[in-house]
């Protein structure tokens, strides 16, 4: 992402109220540009009353994310969520009125950049900031405003419905850590391993890149209410617990914090998984795997899945990591 190197954004404003009709072009040499994404997992979420899951309260805060990269006050960070908020509700949608796309809906055909550019969180937000910060005096005007003059929607007065739930959000995913990296290029070529290494989580082996994760999780405090990997699996020997290549984050189904914690952890693990070898998660009844990377129904005719009454079948309480 493009960041201002010795300039502050007053310089910036300023240049725009002198050029003008020339300001896109000067916010675009100042920030530069770049294709590099963000992938954010904030660990203060909002609430489950907001209505908004994990993924969508992580665009807001890859939104928020790109703001403070850009050195954008915190009132344009209010101005863009409610702007997202307002036109997919924090989705990166694929598809819209005409050829609109991505989380602010904008239009390739209107110049806001290539399809793959503008379904990249990362770069659709950068985008919409460059045209924001293009707005004289945009600091003193209204959030649903200063968004409509961006957006240049149909149907100005909607943005004032989201402007409170962006306030809130924004105030809880500021500060999220982000990594950066491309989201959704994964790696899937791991060469297979065998269960040479000491498990620390139990008396079993497991793989090096086993281990190397259980180390990556406890470095960043993210092992949830604990952390097991080899197991014995009598009926099934050939599962990847006694294989020593899969792990078990445990949380704690009945607590919506602790549920949410699980969400950022499955996000994070997706984020990092070019360089951590992971093959396939199931959290929540969710299933997702590098080789098809959506999650999808768990669906267990073992265990009855889904089934909100089989937690640990089910995986309600746990994210089950498989490696390659």
């Amino acid at each position: 992402m493009g960041k201002i190197v010795g300039t502050s954004v007053a310089l910036v404003l300023a240049l725009i109220l002198l050029i003008g009709g020339g300001a896109i072009a000067v916010v675009q040499a100042v920030f530069g540009s770049s294709d590099s994404r963000l992938n954010c997992t904030p660990t203060d979420a909002p609430t489950a009353a907001t209505g908004f899951g994990p993924q969508e309260i992580a665009h807001a805060a890859t939104i928020v994310a790109v703001g403070q990269r850009l050195g954008v006050p915190e009132y344009g960070w209010i101005v863009a969520v409610t702007t997202a908020l307002t036109e997919t509700r924090l989705q990166n949608l694929d598809h819209g009125d005409r050829d609109s796309l991505g989380l602010f809906q904008q239009r390739p055909s209107m110049g806001w950049g290539t399809p793959g550019q503008i379904m990249d969180p990362g770069y659709s937000s950068e985008q919409f900031y460059r045209h924001l910060l293009a707005v004289p005096n945009w600091q003193s005007i209204p959030v649903a405003e200063a968004a409509q003059t961006v957006q240049r929607s149909g149907f100005p007065d909607r943005y004032t419905v989201f402007e409170d739930t962006a306030r809130q959000i924004v105030a809880a995913t500021k500060g999220a850590p982000c990594a950066t990296g491309t989201p959704g290029k994964l790696r899937t070529d791991w060469l297979s391993e065998q269960a040479t290494m000491p498990d620390p989580t139990s008396g079993g082996r497991i793989t090096p890149r086993t281990l190397n994760l259980v180390q990556t999780l406890r470095t960043n405090g993210m092992t949830g209410n604990g952390l097991g990997c080899f197991a014995h699996r009598p009926a099934n020997p050939h599962s990847d617990h006694p294989q020593g290549r899969a792990c078990d984050i445990m949380f704690n189904p009945h607590s919506q914090p602790s549920v949410t914690g699980g969400w950022q952890v499955a996000n994070w693990l997706i984020a990092h998984q070019a360089n951590l070898g992971v093959s396939y998660l199931i959290w929540q009844a969710q299933y997702w795997s590098a080789d098809n990377p959506t999650w999808s129904t768990y669906q267990s005719s073992a265990y009855g899945c889904p089934n909100p009454n089989n937690l640990t079948g089910c995986h309600y309480d746990h994210i089950h990591v498989s490696m390659y």
